[in-house]
This record gives structure tokens, C-alpha cells and sequence, in this order.
């Protein structure tokens, strides 16, 4: 390996120097220049032109988002690292969608020499999957311009003759020795993996029968045992005589895109893999908050008190189960509404002790999906209207119903709407003139996904929100 170029974001020398001890315990050869302001880092870009940048998210006079949206402008195929030991969920995930290539908690930096070399090993496989593509379009260019083939191998198949006629490029490309002499098309064929054979003679003769163009991947094997995945193109041509029909294709190998391919994927997996773990962290962690606040509450006297402590609970435990879906869903990045609601309220349900044969939850929402960052105000919005209407809708017993709603319109308006039938909401509440906590924060979320709120105090009360998504903004 050639010396390393590091650029190093940092102001702590002492952070810098267990860095370094960790890529010379490695055997990484390296050199590195150390910078800890705007106007320093962006000089050293642009001179020293590093190799890799590790950077801490927080400096006293720079922070680490700042420099990785110059290091975009100014380098964008140089890997960024996050070094930090404070760096939190949000952060992290801001991070990767932001376009850094990796982060390392300084109180793990024996993960560090694996982040680099996976980030370096990252660039090549690029660059290697643009040179492929670049190589493609050229020779797409040159076969349109020059009516030649250029680089990729070709053949044509007299369909009347049965006979396969195959260009020195597609020789070369099967490691083969070339001929002028047509083989029969069971002679091409027997240069076909055996597990595609039926594949491939499925495809041409559908091509016969449709007498149109074709397209398909498949391995062939060459005379010196190995095997290698090509791009067939080709189409169907009559003659104006009325004579034999010709099939003519090209052949590109695409082995080693493939493989690039491949490994771009197993690295996507991992970062897939490690956002689940950011939110399965942040569930836990949200969850210890949950159990001390439980405890602590087990030697408050004062019930007034306890309720707080209870209502600050359930909005912790709101938090924590939409954490919860988001690590047991596929998509990493947005949660079904729908499942989450029902978990949140069945939670409430129980932490209130409320019997379901004296209020009835109906719960009505569309197949609606939201970003996290929308997800949230609207659970603890949730959360809050549900709260008022366990302590106060049904008092002495009472019966009703608790009902939550949402539906999107053509425009992407998405109505969420948390009725009950108990006994109403008091008159003297205004909701622009709120005294209570938990309204208080009903406000302040749906200004905060730019909503509008709507009190109806028909049999009994509903809070009625209209919204949009929040699109996802870089934070600085």
C-alpha cells in the first residue's frame, strides 16, 4: 500500500495521537496534517489533497457537517469519516444520508483501521464500476457512429442453416481460438454454462417466434475453466428475398462490473445494518430512561407529581416504539403509521390501567407511511390527545369510545384526527391560549410538521390536524 494522505479534523492532540497509534499498530503507512478551523481545512484540501478525511463532529470554531459538505464540493471522491465520541442517533443518521462514508466512536477505535480500509476499498470498486461504465459508453458511441462492434465480441445465426458464426472479439473474450468457420448452433451453446443452456436457447427461439430484439445476462464458459457473465443484445433480421432468417447479437463481458456490483451491495447491506443498530440502541437506551423515571416515581408521595412522571414516561415510551418498528422494519427510513399508532395506544391503554370493556378504541388509518422525522411530533401528539381522554373523557366509570383516524388526500394532505364521545372538552379552553402541558405540546408540534389544528366540541371532543410529510433537511 502506497502512503496514506490523511487530513485530520481535530482538536484535541491527545485524540489524534491514539488515532495514529492504532493505523501504526495496523502497519498503515501514513502521513497526516492536523486542522481544527474552516479556513485551515479548506487550504489543506486543496494543497495537501488527502487521500481520507476523519473528522470530529464538533470543534469549538468548525463542525464536522460543515466540513463534510466543502469536502463534497471541493473532493467528493475522498472518503469522510466521522471520529467521535459524542455523536448521537440523529447525528449519525444525518450523517450517512448527508454523504459521509463511515463514523467510529472514539471509545472504540480499534474499529477504525476496518472503516478505512472499507472506505478506501469503497473508492476503488467506484472507481473501477465508472471506468466499466465509461468503457460501455464509448463503445456504445463507437458502434452507432462506426456501424463496427468495436471492443465487444459479436455473432450471427443463420436460423436456416443452423449455423453460428462468432467475431475474433467474442473469441477473445472466451479465452478461445479464433475461426473464421461458422459452428453450429449446438456448438455455440456447448460454450454456455450448463446451468443457462435452457435459458439462453429459450431466449433466441422466443426471438424467432416474436421476431424481435432480445436482451439477457448470462455465464459462458472458456477453454481455460473459468466462467464469466456476459450482456447479450441483438435482434431478428428478415431478408427482403424471403430467405433464411438471421439473428445477430453482441456479447459484453460484465464479470467484473458484476463483482463490483456485488460489493457495493454487501456494503450498502452494512449500512443498512447499522442504522437498524442506531435505533435499536436508541430504543434501549430511550427504554432505561423509561425504567428510572418508573422507579424514581415509586418514592414520590405527592400524586400530582407521580402523574408527571407517568405523562413523561409515555412520552419516552412514544419515542422508543416508534424506534422499535423502525429496527424491526425493512425500510430503515420510514415507518407504517398505521402499526405504530395501534402499539402506542395499546401502551397507553396499559399504563392507565383502562379496561377495554369500558372504553373501545377504534383505530381507522389509511396504508400510510411517514419519515421519522415526521413520525415522531406525530406520536407524541398522539400520545398527548389519548392521555387527556383516558383521564378525563370518562369519569365514574363511563363508556364511550376513543377513535384515531388518518387519511391522505390527492394532494398529499394527511388528516390525522383523535376523538372520543365522553364529556367534552371544558369551554373556557382555547387552544390558542393554552395553560396545560400536554396541549401545549400539541401546539407546538403541529406548528413544528406545519400543521393546522381544528377543535370540534360535537358529542364529546375532536382534534383534528392537517399536515404534510416533512421533507428530510440537512441540519447545520
Amino acid at each position: 500500500m502506497t502512503e496514506l494522505k490523511l487530513l485530520i479534523l481535530e482538536d484535541v492532540p491527545f485524540d489524534v495521537e491514539l488515532i495514529e497509534r492504532e493505523l501504526q499498530k495496523a502497519d498503515i503507512k501514513f502521513k497526516s496534517k492536523i486542522v481544527d478551523r474552516e479556513e485551515n481545512y479548506l487550504q489543506e484540501i486543496n494543497d495537501y489533497k488527502p487521500d481520507l478525511i476523519l473528522a470530529d463532529h464538533s470543534l469549538p470554531h468548525f463542525d464536522g457537517l460543515s466540513a463534510l459538505e466543502i469536502a463534497k464540493k471541493e473532493c467528493p471522491n475522498v472518503p469522510f469519516i466521522f471520529v467521535s465520541g459524542k455523536i448521537g442517533e440523529e447525528f449519525a443518521v444525518e450523517a450517512l444520508k448527508s454523504g459521509a462514508t463511515d463514523y467510529v466512536f472514539k471509545g472504540n477505535l480499534s474499529k477504525i483501521v476496518h472503516a478505512i480500509n472499507r472506505a478506501l476499498e469503497e473508492v476503488e470498486e467506484q472507481r473501477k464500476l465508472e471506468c466499466a461504465e465509461r468503457e460501455l459508453i464509448k463503445s456504445h458511441e463507437f458502434l452507432i457512429e462506426a456501424q463496427k462492434i468495436g471492443k465487444m465480441g459479436s455473432w450471427e445465426y443463420d436460423v436456416g442453416k443452423n449455423t453460428v458464426k462468432c467475431s475474433s472479439e467474442l473469441y477473445n473474450i472466451l479465452n478461445a481460438k479464433s475461426t473464421s468457420n461458422p459452428i453450429s448452433f449446438d456448438e455455440f451453446l456447448e460454450l454456455v454454462n450448463p446451468s443457462d443452456v435452457n435459458f439462453v436457447r429459450e431466449n433466441i427461439e422466443t426471438a424467432i417466434k416474436n421476431k424481435n430484439s432480445f436482451s439477457y445476462e448470462y455465464n459462458i464458459n472458456c477453454n481455460d475453466n473459468s466462467t464469466k457473465i456476459l450482456s447479450c443484445h441483438g435482434k431478428v433480421i428478415e431478408n427482403d428475398n424471403n430467405g433464411s432468417m438471421r439473428l445477430i447479437g453482441t456479447e459484453q463481458d460484465i464479470t467484473d462490473r458484476k463483482k463490483v456490483e456485488d460489493k457495493l451491495r454487501e456494503s450498502l447491506k452494512e449500512k443498512d445494518m447499522l442504522l437498524q443498530e442506531i435505533h435499536h440502541r436508541v430504543k434501549n437506551n430511550l427504554q432505561v430512561i423509561y425504567s428510572l423515571l418508573r422507579l424514581q416515581s415509586r418514592f414520590i408521595q405527592d400524586e400530582k407529581s407521580q402523574e408527571i412522571f407517568k405523562e413523561t414516561q409515555n412520552r419516552i415510551r412514544s419515542i422508543a416504539v416508534l424506534h422499535e418498528k423502525l429496527y424491526r422494519s425493512n425500510d430503515l427510513g420510514r415507518i407504517g403509521f398505521a402499526d405504530y399508532v395501534i402499539s402506542l395506544v395499546k401502551d397507553l391503554f396499559h399504563s392507565y390501567g383502562t379496561d377495554t370493556n369500558q372504553v373501545n378504541l377504534n383505530v381507522n388509518i389509511e396504508n400510510i407511511y411517514l419519515n421519522i422525522e415526521t413520525a415522531i411530533p406525530c406520536g407524541i401528539i398522539i400520545n398527548e390527545l389519548v392521555t387527556n381522554s383516558l383521564k378525563h373523557a370518562f369519569p365514574s366509570g363511563r363508556k364511550g369510545n376513543i377513535t384515531i383516524e388518518a387519511f391522505k388526500d390527492e394532494k398529499e394532505k394527511i388528516t390525522l384526527s383523535v376523538k372520543d364521545d365522553g364529556i367534552g372538552i371544558s369551554p373556557e379552553i382555547d387552544l390558542d391560549d393554552i395553560e396545560s402541558l400536554g396541549l401545549q405540546l400539541v401546539q407546538y408540534l403541529t406548528n413544528r410538521i406545519k400543521g393546522e389544528i381544528f377543535l370540534n366540541r360535537e358529542n364529546g371532543t375532536e382534534i383534528k390536524i392537517i399536515f404534510s410529510e416533512l421533507k428530510y433537511s440537512v441540519r447545520t
